[in-house]
């Protein structure tokens, strides 16, 4: 007998948390076939000595919806072992649409997540229909398995028009509004996806439709999965920082009960408001699993940067008069940039929290990147520090440079050592904690802001083998998302499972500092992350990347739980 593929050799990590065993894996028609000795022949045979090898990662915290249309692979999660991604979260999708809601559902996720209109005009290829009608488009086309929710923003737009961004549904939309779930989940979907962020807003200045929800509403459309054998729901709450106030515990628990599925949280991270907000969100999720409901928050191990220009990002969006003036048109908008009773409005709001979850101190951002020559040697210099020889106020400091270069001058936050510290006190409490994912890389959005694809190979370099194991790791990373969102064959190393397979060399996993790329269509620009240590990446049984390099092949396929 012959195998397309033999792994010969490797350290096998099996995605379950076993201890590590020298084995060969064969692989012939997508699937594995036999892990041990191995004798027979293969088309090819893969060297993994000296090599880890182990399920392919599953990024469960996703928004790649869009940028598949010209990113079969999903860069930049792939190049950091990722086979299997999670799309649609939050309730920013595409579908279901009517093809007059397109374009008005593109400038939510222009808003929200970062990318730039032209790229969307340029490279989005959906013109409205159904879940299936979004994803049906990708079968034989992607480079790694996705899966996607039903979105609850597209759903309420659908049903509601532009009253979904005005007001709470009535009894009649809400039934409308779960039958279009109801039929999401016949075509494939895998869960439900909503969020209730002030932060989240359109490129029309209002906050998205998920957010004008009643807990009733959310409930209902959550109990739609009971319907089904299959299935999560994905909600980010609006105290979601501040540890769930008692309104979103009871919302929480009300979703689980009513749909009887996981329900995947938010990343655990400081508010300002409540430092320990994330110590409180351990407490309820182990209060709730001793009586039986399934909450599972994400652990962010990515570095916590966070990058800015004033042309396009969200970061100010919690504050309302800073979200009115930075969703101006231009030139309105630099227009009242530069008005000096603005800034004084501007000013004040930033300096009064009203219980947000982020602040930002202009004093304490970086020059990360000048398009201008005058302003090069500001690179890399901290604004207060540039605002003092000048003798301004950083915030004016901040406003001006932003406008020397048409608010494209990009600037990055910095954090000092004491919340450093914190965050990595949060993390190793969250790691430890059984009820917790790896998650939070947020790939596909927020795009000039943050990227989080690097949290897979974080974990394995900076928190193994202290507080966990390997083997652990790579089950936080493989065989527990894998159950949590019921991927079948997917998540763990065994005869007859699909081969998704990684081999990678723990001496030599690095990743590199954030960087902007400005490699999407009209030239638009993301931030992406390198990374090194990844020998192979192996999708359904065909090599997706081997030795850091994209092969050509498209072995990805569209994940559907019906």
């Amino acid at each position: 007998m012959s195998f397309d593929l033999i792994i010969r050799g490797g350290r096998v990590i099996d995605g379950t948390g076993l201890p590590a065993f020298t084995a060969d894996i064969a692989v012939d028609e997508g699937r594995i076939r036999k892990i041990g000795r191995i004798e027979e022949s293969a088309d090819r045979i893969f060297d993994a000595s000296g090599l880890v090898v182990s399920p392919g990662f599953i990024d469960i915290h996703t928004h790649y919806d869009v940028q598949l249309d010209w990113d079969p692979i999903a860069s930049p999660s792939c190049w950091h072992g990722v086979t299997t991604v999670m799309a649609g979260n939050c309730g920013f999708t595409l579908a279901p649409a009517r093809p007059e809601d397109v374009d008005w559902l593109a400038g939510m996720l222009s808003r929200v997540e970062g990318m730039s209109r032209s790229a969307l005009a340029e490279g989005m290829r959906f013109n409205g229909g159904g879940y299936g009608d979004f994803w049906n488009r990708f079968e034989g086309k992607i480079g790694v398995n996705v899966g996607g929710y039903v979105g609850h923003s597209a759903v309420r737009r659908y049903v509601m028009g532009d009253d979904a961004s005005e007001r709470e549904a009535t009894p009649e939309e809400i039934e409308a509004m779960k039958e279009l779930v109801r039929q999401g989940m016949r075509e494939g979907a895998l869960g439900f996806s909503t969020s209730q962020i002030e932060i989240h807003v359109g490129d029309d200045g209002r906050e998205v439709p998920s957010n004008h929800a009643s807990p009733e509403e959310v409930v209902a459309l959550c109990g739609v999965l009971a319907e089904f054998d299959h299935g999560a729901v994905e909600i980010i709450p609006h105290s979601f920082a501040a540890g769930y106030d008692d309104a979103d515990r009871k919302l929480l628990l009300d979703i689980y009960w009513a749909s009887g599925k996981p329900v995947e949280l938010n990343p655990l991270v400081p508010s300002s408001t409540n430092p320990m907000g994330w110590q409180e969100t351990l407490d309820f999720i182990d209060e709730a699993s001793a009586q039986g409901a399934r909450l599972h928050p994400m652990f962010s191990v990515n570095k916590l940067e966070a990058h800015m220009r004033l042309l396009d990002t969200f970061l100010f969006d919690e504050i309302p008069y800073w979200r009115e003036i930075l969703c101006l048109p231009e030139p309105k908008r630099c227009e009242a940039l530069r008005d000096p009773d603005v800034r004084k409005k501007l000013r004040e709001a930033l300096d009064s929290p009203d219980g947000r979850t982020f602040t930002i101190d202009p004093a304490t951002l970086l020059v990360e990147q000048a398009t201008t020559p005058a302003n090069a040697d500001l690179e890399g210099r901290l604004l207060g520090d540039i605002a003092a020889e000048r003798g301004v106020d950083p915030l004016d400091c901040f406003l001006d440079l932003s406008l020397s270069e048409d608010l494209r001058m990009n600037f990055e936050s910095s954090m000092d050592e004491t919340a450093q510290q914190f965050i990595k006190h949060i993390n190793h409490q969250a790691i430890l904690n059984p009820l917790v994912m790896a998650g939070s890389s947020d790939g596909g959005a927020h795009l000039a802001s943050f990227v989080g694809a690097d949290y897979t190979t974080r974990l394995l370099t900076e928190w193994v083998p202290d507080p966990l194991s390997l083997e652990q790791a790579v089950y936080r990373l493989t065989g527990m998302p894998a159950n949590v969102h019921g991927l079948e064959d997917r998540g763990t190393l065994r005869v007859g499972s699909k081969a998704d397979i990684i081999a990678f060399d723990p001496d030599q996993l690095a990743t590199s500092k954030a960087y902007l790329a400005e490699d999407f269509p009209a030239n638009s620009g993301r931030y992406v992350v390198d990374s090194e240590g990844y020998e192979l990446t192996v999708v359904n049984g065909r090599i997706l990347i081997e030795g850091g390099k994209h092969t050509g092949e498209l072995p990805g396929e569209v994940l559907k739980g019906a």
